[in-house]
């Protein structure tokens, strides 16, 4: 009697030790259609949605998660928006601003009451595990899309996940489950042909316990803290960058830093000439991917693009050279930015040597209006004193702290090493 007991009770604790069982997405769609809600933007005047996307029920019950991009025009006009929400079973009521992390695109919103069961948080499957995104697309209703987990990008800062699914525009802010129908990240992007993009949901639980601790205030300028958060995020990146040791790669007499992050990719830009030019012309671009979503006049920040260029010819005369040199050095940044937005550019010029060859450099910088402490900083540095030969470097940083960025400007010629 003791041995079957003892035998009952190991078989008692091999079924509670194992694993709970897989569900599909029909069952995690229906365990789930009353949490997952279209989060609206709607103006005070006219009632209409302005914009929308998706959200979903965590915390204490009546906190919903959702994309900073979904709700940032209230933070940027709060007399003429607020926010909604609206169940897939006509539940619906008006959402407060709880907590926000710009740098990963998330929002924490509440409501007044509890208006459901918090759905339980999970860490990432392994890749290549099954995973469901779920949402509301083009103000069509709620849907979930079946995909696989591929796993966190390097070439941003780990806030991403690769995620082979159609993520389409109102998805953004929904929830992304495994097939225990537990949340793993939040929908934020997609690059279509079904390659989305998913933020870890332990981004999304730090925000729930900052927000606990330190909520906004109705009077605040959320335009302030959304500066203080960017330009955080981007000085620990450029401090990043200067305490690692940065790769070489070589174009023509030159020397230079190559992939000085994993969040940088470098490409060949180099371009493809007829044999009647009478030049040659290389060039290396490379530039991150991690950028912050700012709002929908600036779109996106936190840019960091290099840019490396040879020009030389033996069939153009020294002016003709000098000419061709001169037209392709770029001296702003491409941009629509309304100057009402930005600044204009403030530059200043002066010349400096690297292996005893002479650069001029020139550094440019103008400042966001409403967003106080943010720039966009410009660098170029040309070589001097060659008559069929030019090089010049190409440095953009956008949505920064000026003064962080001067150590990397410096870091970067010191590094740039001219071959006899």
């Amino acid at each position: 009697m003791f041995s079957r007991l003892i035998a009952a009770s190991l078989l008692l604790a091999g079924i509670a030790a194992s694993p709970a069982e897989a569900i599909d997405s029909k069952q995690i769609y229906q365990l789930n259609q009353e949490r997952v809600f279209q989060v609206r933007v709607l103006n005070r005047e006219t009632g209409k949605k302005s914009s929308i996307g998706s959200g979903f029920i965590v915390g204490d019950g009546s906190q919903v998660a959702t994309n900073y991009h979904v709700v940032g025009q209230v933070i940027l006009e709060p007399e003429l928006f607020y926010i909604s929400y609206v169940g897939k079973d006509g539940q619906e009521g008006e959402l407060k601003l709880l907590g926000l992390d710009v740098t990963r695109d998330l929002a924490l919103l509440g409501a007044d009451k509890p208006i459901g069961d918090a759905i339980k948080m999970s860490p990432l499957p392994p890749r290549g595990a099954p995973i469901y995104a779920m949402g509301n697309p083009l103000d069509l209703g709620l849907t979930i899309a079946v995909g696989t987990n591929g796993g966190i990008l390097n070439q941003t800062d780990d806030s991403r996940i690769l995620f082979s699914g159609s993520l389409n525009p109102g998805m953004s802010g929904g929830p992304t489950f495994n097939d225990q129908g537990e949340v793993i990240g939040i929908n934020v992007a997609t690059a279509r042909n079904d390659i989305s993009f998913i933020v870890p949901s332990r981004f999304l639980n730090d925000l729930i316990e900052q927000s606990n601790t330190d909520a906004f205030s109705a009077e605040e300028d959320l335009k302030l803290e959304v500066a203080r958060q960017v330009l955080a995020y981007e000085t620990s990146y450029i401090e990043q960058l200067l305490e690692s040791d940065w790769p070489k790669l070589d174009l023509r007499q030159f020397n230079l830093p190559g992939i000085i992050s994993p969040t940088v990719r470098c490409w060949d830009n180099s371009a493809k000439l007829s044999t009647i030019v009478r030049y040659k012309r290389y060039q290396i671009r490379c530039a991150n991917k991690n950028h912050v979503y700012l709002d929908e006049d600036n779109k996106f920040v936190g840019e960091l693009s290099y840019e490396y260029f040879w020009l030389e010819s033996e069939d153009l005369n020294a002016i003709q050279f000098y000419n061709l040199y001169e037209n392709l050095n770029k001296d702003q940044i491409d941009s629509k930015i309304d100057r009402d937005i930005v600044s204009n550019f403030n530059c200043r010029t002066w010349y400096v040597e690297v292996s005893a060859q002479e650069l001029k450099g020139n550094l440019c910088r103008r400042e966001y209006v409403e967003y106080k402490g943010m720039s966009d900083v410009l660098f170029t540095a040309a070589l001097m004193g060659h008559k069929n030969q030019g090089f010049f470097i190409t440095l953009i940083m956008t949505g920064v702290d000026y003064a962080s960025t001067l150590p990397l400007i410096q870091k970067f010629l010191e590094q740039s090493e001219w071959k006899p």
